[in-house]
């Protein structure tokens, strides 16, 4: 009967302090309430729910909202959107289109093969035209910085007022559409680069 009794005990045991040990871990240094920033009470967010999809967290008592929780969609959107302010991407795409005018000049000079001057050609547009994208897009992100303000709302004034120009100057429509379309491409590359990065 002892040695029945002895063998269970040994199985519980340091299951009971394996159990301890990993609840003290988990919660030490944690609390399970927060303060509300509304009516600072300290207090346990309620979930909201709509359709089986959290939305949002919410104070009980006076309602404010505590954090809102992002759709699916708008998470895959984020993953676009990295708002690192680096000029590092300038400076290579900046190197890369040296590199085709140093190709277009020896080609120019007949260092290198006639064929070549159009590759070089091509290749400094190109990549002048996503230099001025990124430059002017780490521009804006910068300013918003250095003034503490949201960069979403700079984006949308630039966009809205890339709309109205097309109504106010039909001449420049052109212009428009290809700072528009540069600026598209140069965020879904962007994207593609953070996603790759945050995979690795």
């Amino acid at each position: 009967m002892s040695s029945q009794s002895s063998l269970p005990d040994r199985f519980k045991r340091p299951n009971q302090s394996i159990q301890t040990r990993s609840n003290h871990s988990m919660f030490k240094g944690h609390h399970a309430t927060v303060d509300c920033p509304e009516c600072n009470r300290s207090m346990v967010p309620r979930v909201v729910v709509y359709y089986g999809r959290p939305v949002k967290s919410v104070c009980p008592f006076c309602g404010a909202t505590f954090a809102r929780f992002p759709s699916g969609v708008r998470q895959f959107l984020q993953r676009f959107s990295q708002k690192s302010l680096s000029f590092d991407a300038f400076k290579r795409i900046a190197l890369v289109t040296v590199g085709f005018g140093l190709i277009w000049l020896l080609a120019t000079m007949e260092i290198l093969p006639n064929e070549m001057e159009a590759l070089g050609i091509f290749g400094s547009i190109i990549f002048s035209a996503f230099g001025l994208a990124e430059l002017f897009y780490q521009t804006i992100e910068f300013i918003a910085k250095q003034l503490s303000h949201n960069s979403s709302h700079y984006w949308s004034a630039i966009g809205l007022i890339a709309i109205l120009i097309p109504y106010v100057r039909d001449d420049l429509t052109r212009y428009v559409m290809t700072a528009s379309f540069l600026m598209i491409a140069r965020w879904i590359l962007a994207g593609f680069a953070a996603a790759k990065s945050l995979s690795h």
